[in-house]
């Protein structure tokens, strides 16, 4: 005969395991959805970004999916060419996007 505390014990881990599943699909389904990385900003809330996404896209596309996704970043999303000269200060409302001579992005996307 089966005890009680058997019984128990399989019916927890039961539960244990679709609690378990239905938090790892919820999650699954998030980061679907997001298409970006969430990065904490000291002393802000988490924000969009990066976008590895955006590696070997056209730059001007690029900036055009990132400001879909980030509405803080409007016309704050800049296509960087190479040896294009850049200030040095860090600024989380703001993002370069660093292309080749063909316009197609070769780092990864990323505010400051």
């Amino acid at each position: 005969m089966v005890s009680a505390t058997t019984v128990s014990g399989v019916l927890l881990l039961f539960v244990g395991l679709v609690v378990a599943l239905l938090a790892v699909a919820k999650q699954n389904k998030r980061a679907a959805t997001s298409n970006m990385v969430r990065t904490p900003m000291i002393g802000m809330k988490f924000k969009q970004g990066p976008w590895p996404k955006c590696v070997g896209m056209d730059g001007d596309e690029c900036c055009q999916y990132i400001e879909t996704y980030a509405k803080d970043i409007q016309d704050n999303c800049f296509v960087i060419k190479p040896d294009e000269m850049v200030t040095e200060d860090f600024n989380t409302k703001r993002v370069r996007v660093y292309v080749d001579d063909d316009n197609i992005v070769t780092k990864t996307p990323n505010r400051g």
